[in-house]
């Protein structure tokens, strides 16, 4: 257990570099969040109370690429050219790289996003992946703080890996 743990790790910090070389450098991004109100995100309708339990919130930030989907805490979330359909194809050591943003309740649209195009899909392992205007989301694991985008229009797994404008579209300049 301890050697696969440690394999895992090794992974993660082999795959973490991996698009630093063909990416711009690492901008923060303008959170539509401040660090205090993330458990009331911006832009919903009522107080935090209504916001289910476990229900992930998407927002709107400004970045280099101009207003990105982000998650409630700022940090930058991709997707996935090779998913046709909106079915997620990201698993196993695609997943450890590209980790997928998962929910166990309806996801929540906040600040500068379309609450009608924010859903979840089944993954064929029997979690819930959030999605925008049908695209799974992920996490890039390289991206290490708010705003970091650091593996923009990378091609890996099998396609290509971009930010999301608040249409919920591809944006696809590197």
């Amino acid at each position: 257990m301890k050697q696969l743990a440690k394999g895992f790790l090794l992974a993660l910090l082999l795959l973490g570099s991996a698009c630093s070389s063909t990416s711009a450098p690492a901008q923060t991004a303008s959170p539509a969040l401040s660090p205090s109100s993330a458990a009331t995100p911006a832009g919903l309708p009522t107080a935090a109370a209504s916001v289910p339990s476990g229900a992930p919130v998407i927002v709107s930030a400004s970045s280099r690429y101009g207003q990105i989907v982000v998650d409630a805490g700022g940090r930058t979330l991709y997707l996935f050219d090779a998913e046709a359909g909106g079915s997620p194809r990201c698993y196993g050591a695609c997943a450890a790289a590209w980790p997928p943003l998962l929910t166990s309740a309806d996801p929540l649209a906040g600040a500068g996003l379309t609450s009608d195009l924010a859903g979840s899909v089944l993954r064929s392992d029997g979690a819930r992946q959030v999605t925008y205007n049908g695209h799974p989301l992920y996490y890039y694991a390289g991206d290490r703080a708010p705003g970091e985008i650091r593996c923009q229009a990378a091609v890996e797994y099998g396609g290509g890996w971009y930010v999301l404008d608040s249409a919920g579209h591809e944006v696809s300049r590197p």
